[in-house]
């Protein structure tokens, strides 16, 4: 129902009242800056005019009549009967003819008037005036005062505007003030024309303010009938926005309750990435238990020193060597592409050096190359630095350099670039390959998504390329591909300029690989250090673990090994007999691998024998965990055999010189 206009909403008369207000706030105060104005320069230029002349009658009647005037001895009616006083009075109304001065007096220093040109009023004693006293310091002084009635030198006049001006008289060559002189000039006409002016001037005003309030009252009243329009409409929607109000809260509560199953659908959302990330981590973990029995043993076959083996069982244990690191590659690149999208990959972003990157990356990839009759690989960086993390950036180049050589033509070339481009660089790799479909390449980056080439004899899982983009994407880069069927493909990688002097590079760890055709040269951690045998206990509970190690340490000299399937067990034995070095598993039954290590630390005869954690748990969080907790070094299964010996040299040697 629509509800009643008001009788009026005041509009016009706020408006009205407004106008009034302002009309006299702006009006008045111009007029009277006007008026103020005009008379204030009218009354100097009198003061001036008067000035000149009573410095003219000075110069012309003090040599003559100076004397008299300032003599003391003359009582006032004397002076006004005086001959003397005559004749001055003659002198200076010839002097006055042409000129607008109404009355002259002269005072001397007592303020007394020694000479009226109205008789009567000498002898009058201006010493308290204001402007006399200001005349006797030097000052000249203006006063504008409208006179009822006033003597003036030609008799009475009435209703007059005059300027008195308070002159100081000097002589010449003399800077004291003998007389001050008093003038009056008539300014009343200059006062009445400045007062016609000034209301001309208000009526102006007054009419310009008329007009604009009468020309603003029309706009005003339009406004008040759209006002009082838009009243009625305003009054006769707020039913309807009561009712969609309503509406509102009803939809709020829906949304409420579809935003409350949105979380529940994220927490169970979260939970399944939680259990798939639980669930590829304890699969690595159980697939690194039997393939560290699987490599290792391999590697033993392949280093036996006493059975060498014969060609075709060498080539068949590098076949075993390269099944195994191409699964364990999977794992580890499968558990990379879990965290990344589980939001739990952690980077060390830091200045990278781009050139010793690379030179450390190519050996890698070497022995895939000259199987493929690569030709060298052209290098063109210059020395730069990018921020990314050293060893992501690495595995991203490892999968670019790979692929460019397994999908390129037998005897085919490879190229890598480095170009700035802004705030970034872009590292290119260049094959002579077969290029990629160009209605494929939105396939490209997607996990084990091969395009097509499954059943070619080529090594592959389908991950690496998904990785890459993720993992540069993580460090703020880019990845992408350009590429021509028949000609080869160039993948580039764009990650953020650092300064373009390198940082340094010493004290990178290094990250070590198994490969099919990389002979792993065995040192021996007794030969030619220690005189006496050395103890070793080895805590797993594994079997095959335990057989690998025996048979691992047979091989070298001085060395005795003395096992323990659990950590309870370990512990007892390691206090019974303290050995010179301890390796041993995380995941145990009972305690775990931590605990043990903490109880070692707190013995009195074992808190100075090394500890080496080998243990299948690789992620990284477990091996921070593991430095931090002071083994002496961290150990991933499968083992690389050469990399163990060379800790198990390390850490007989420091127990040797620190003692036990």
């Amino acid at each position: 129902m629509n509800a009643a206009a008001p009788a009026t909403f005041r509009l016009q008369r706020y408006f009205s009242i407004a106008s009034g207000i302002l009309m006299l706030a702006v009006v008045l105060p111009l007029a009277y800056a006007y008026y103020y104005s005009e008379v204030n320069e009218h009354t100097v230029l009198a003061g001036v005019r008067n000035e000149t002349l009573a410095r003219t009658y000075a110069n012309t009647l003090w040599p003559l009549y100076g004397e008299f005037l300032l003599r003391t001895d003359i009582d006032a009616d004397t002076r006004k009967a005086h001959e003397t006083t005559r004749a001055l009075d003659l002198f200076i109304r010839e002097m006055s003819r042409n000129a607008s001065v109404t009355k002259i007096k002269v005072y001397n220093l007592s303020g007394i008037a020694v000479y009226s040109s109205v008789l009567r009023e000498i002898g009058e004693d201006k010493s308290k005036n204001s402007g006399f006293m200001a005349a006797i310091k030097g000052q000249r002084v203006n006063e504008l005062a409208h006179r009822g009635t006033m003597s003036a030198t030609e008799g009475e006049i009435q209703n007059v505007d005059v300027v008195s001006t308070y002159i100081p008289i000097k002589l010449r060559d003399q800077d004291d003030v003998v007389a001050v002189f008093e003038l009056y000039s008539n300014v009343t006409a200059n006062v009445q024309r400045i007062e016609v002016v000034t209301f001309q001037l208000l009526f102006g005003l007054v009419a310009v303010f008329l007009v604009l309030y009468l020309s603003l009252l029309k706009i005003v009243a339009h406004a008040d009938k759209i006002i009082q329009r838009q009243y009625l409409a305003l009054k006769d929607n707020e039913s309807r926005l009561q009712s969609k109000t309503q509406q509102l809260e009803q939809e709020i509560q829906e949304r409420l309750q579809i935003e409350q199953a949105l979380r529940q659908s994220e927490e169970l959302a979260a939970a399944g990435s939680q259990a798939k990330t639980d669930f590829l981590s304890g699969m690595s973990h159980e697939l690194r238990t039997p393939m560290n029995a699987i490599l290792g043993f391999a590697q033993l076959l392949e280093t036996e020193p006493d059975a060498p083996l014969k060609e075709n069982q060498r080539r068949f244990v590098k076949q075993i060597m390269k099944a195994g690191a191409h699964l364990l590659g999977l794992i580890d690149q499968a558990l990379d592409l879990s965290r990344i999208e589980a939001g739990k990959l952690a980077l060390s972003l830091e200045h990278v050096g781009l050139k010793p990157l690379i030179d450390d990356t190519l050996p890698m990839v070497h022995h895939l190359a000259t199987q493929r009759q690569i030709a060298p690989i052209t290098v063109s960086v210059a020395d730069a630095e990018v921020i990314a993390d050293y060893g992501r950036l690495k595995q991203i180049l490892l999968n670019l350099l790979s692929n460019a050589i397994k999908y390129n033509r037998v005897g085919g070339s490879i190229a890598i670039t480095a170009t700035a481009s802004g705030p970034t660089i872009r590292i290119a790799i260049t094959d002579t390959g077969q290029g990629i479909p160009q209605q494929r390449l939105q396939e490209l980056f997607q996990p084990f998504n091969r395009l097509g080439v499954e059943s070619a004899n080529v090594e592959g899982t389908g991950i690496g390329l998904a990785l890459s983009k993720r993992l540069a994407e993580a460090m703020g880069g880019a990845i992408g591909v350009e590429t021509e069927e028949g000609v080869g493909s160039t993948f580039w990688i764009t990650l953020p300029v650092a300064s373009p002097k390198l940082s340094e590079m010493n004290g990178r760890p290094e990250v070590s690989a198994i490969s099919a055709s990389t002979k792993m040269p065995v040192n021996d951690p007794g030969a030619g250090i220690h005189a006496q045998e050395r103890k070793i206990l080895y805590i797993e509970d594994n079997p095959a673990n335990v057989t690998l190690m025996e048979e691992l340490i047979k091989r070298f000299k001085k060395l005795r090994l003395v096992t323990a399937h659990t950590a309870e067990i370990g512990l007892a034995l390691a206090q019974q007999d303290p050995p010179d070095l301890i390796i041993m598993d995380i995941n145990l039954p009972g305690i775990d691998g931590f605990e043990a290590l903490a109880r070692l630390q707190g013995g009195l005869l074992t808190a100075r024998i090394p500890v080496m954690a080998l243990t299948a748990n690789a992620m990284p969080s477990a091996v921070e965990r593991g430095i931090a907790a002071g083994f002496f070094s961290y150990h991933t299964k499968p083992i690389q055999i050469d990399a163990l010996s060379r800790s198990i040299s390390r850490a007989l040697d420091g127990a040797n010189h620190g003692g036990i």
